[in-house]
């Protein structure tokens, strides 16, 4: 049984004042008796270090909106509104409640809360749809963030094998295939933008702190004090070329590296068996995206002896090349993952998946869709600040200026992010009584889909009112 995994989180102010929600207005009715502090435990209302006799200009940020501040003023002379700074973050998919819960648990490594309770609608699109079982959330031992029971989060990569032999003595009598286990079934993906060298460095410590692995293109950056976390993607067309990628030109990179990854072409089997020959120890990801072919591709790969398949879909979780509708994440990591299941190959394969993971919740919901691994990108950039406006993609500087970013500040607030996420998987996993998170991959019977639901109740429903319709009319 591995080993009890915990994350260090240390709080790590942000180093621009975040948006928040709200906006507190405090008028010269103020008598500063300091019953708003008092009442406040988000810290929105504190004293003045320099003058303890006055009260400081509200936190805005922190505000949760339970109003009690308000209420409690014996002035008045509280108000508060709606920010418009806050409804102008992010897009649709990326809403601003999301940027703001990665602020915050990437300051305070804490899950988030809200004072003014949930008053959103149940269900939505996308992982929205889905309401996971939590059925054993009464039993007061399903805890697995206060120590009360061993619940693991941590996950095997690479190719398994589907029977055991022994021999006379009791050893194992087949060739086992390397494999990697990490704590969290978590690994850091390529960003879309904001790439400076301090944001790369912040999460290579980061990732080398968690135990965990960060996908990197070495013509951009490479840094060798973290080979051993660092997963290459080969971008050369060359088979033998890809022994020898590096950014300074040395050889060895795929043997000094304990994984790396390939894009997905007609010839992507031939290059894995030349990079196999060469570093069979060496676990190798071949990266393809989700298109309306994505399942027969994934079973072509897993047949021919693939070890690891990296799914991704665009940042905002939809597949690439499709004839129709581009499907979410969601859906095509069922489609595939039943696919292998069909051909009775799941198990031979490692499935990593990235796009559109963007709260904690997420992550234990792709993996109860098939997903093995999720690969984080864009909220790492929002643990460090980022707010998702897109200055840097249209040449406008940076609000918060990530270039300038201290790498060990970066890497605290990572690591607050991905503990305040693993408490929050361990909670998943705690209420569906799960006691291990490899065990929760591909159980769509621990789920209801809202899609589902419409098919099997609703649908029919319809169906036979229209037909009674039709038979009215002739």
């Amino acid at each position: 049984m591995p080993k009890k995994y915990t994350v260090k989180v240390i709080p790590a102010p942000p180093r621009s004042p975040p948006i928040g929600k709200f906006v507190i207005e405090r008028s010269e009715d103020c008598i500063k008796c300091g019953r708003c502090a008092l009442a406040c435990i988000y810290g929105v209302h504190e004293r003045r270090e320099d003058d303890p006799r006055c009260i400081a200009e509200p936190i805005n940020y922190r505000c949760k909106g339970c109003f009690r501040c308000i209420q409690e003023c014996p002035k008045e002379a509280l108000t508060i509104r709606e920010s418009d700074e806050y409804h102008r973050l992010g897009d649709a998919y990326w809403t601003p409640e999301i940027i703001t819960k990665n602020w915050y648990q990437a300051e305070t490594g804490k899950i988030p809360v809200s004072g003014g309770g949930y008053t959103g609608p149940f269900t939505g699109e996308g992982f929205d749809s889905m309401w996971t079982d939590m059925s054993e959330i009464v039993r007061p031992t399903r805890d697995g963030i206060h120590g009360r029971e061993y619940i693991s989060t941590s996950v095997v990569i690479g190719r398994k094998v589907p029977t055991l032999t022994f021999d006379a003595c009791g050893n194992i009598a087949v060739p086992l295939p390397p494999t990697i286990s990490v704590p969290i079934p978590i690994i850091f993906n390529i960003l879309p933008f904001g790439s400076h060298e301090r944001v790369y460095e912040a999460m290579a410590k980061a990732a080398s702190s968690l135990g965990t692995f960060m996908l990197v293109n070495p013509d951009e950056w490479f840094d060798p004090r973290y080979t051993k976390t660092l997963v290459p993607l080969l971008t050369t067309t060359d088979p033998s070329e890809k022994l020898n990628v590096s950014p300074t030109g040395s050889a060895g990179l795929v043997k000094s590296c304990r994984m790396v990854t390939v894009d997905y072409d007609n010839e992507v089997l031939d290059t894995v068996k030349e990079v196999k020959k060469e570093s069979p120890e060496t676990i190798i990801a071949v990266r393809v995206p989700f298109s309306d072919r994505v399942e027969e591709i994934v079973a072509e790969l897993t047949f021919g002896g693939v070890e690891v398949i990296y799914l991704y879909a665009d940042i905002n979780g939809r597949a690439f090349e499709s004839s129709g509708e581009p499907r979410f994440v969601k859906d095509s990591i069922q489609k595939v993952h039943g696919h292998l299941v069909d051909l009775k190959i799941r198990d031979e394969v490692t499935l990593i998946v990235s796009g559109g993971i963007a709260l904690a919740e997420h992550v234990a919901k792709a993996i109860l869709c098939g997903a093995d691994v999720i690969a984080l990108d864009l909220p790492l950039l929002i643990a460090l600040e980022c707010r998702y406006c897109k200055n840097c993609l249209n040449g406008l500087p940076c609000p918060v200026a990530l270039k300038d970013l201290d790498p060990d500040h970066g890497t605290q607030r990572i690591v607050n992010l991905i503990g305040a996420w693993q408490n929050q998987l361990l909670e998943v996993l705690g209420a569906m009584g799960v006691r291990e998170v490899r065990r929760l991959r591909g159980e769509v019977g621990r789920a209801i889909v809202f899609e589902d639901i419409q098919k099997e109740t609703f649908d029919k429903v319809f169906a036979k009112e229209v037909l009674y319709h039709a038979k009215s009319r002739n």
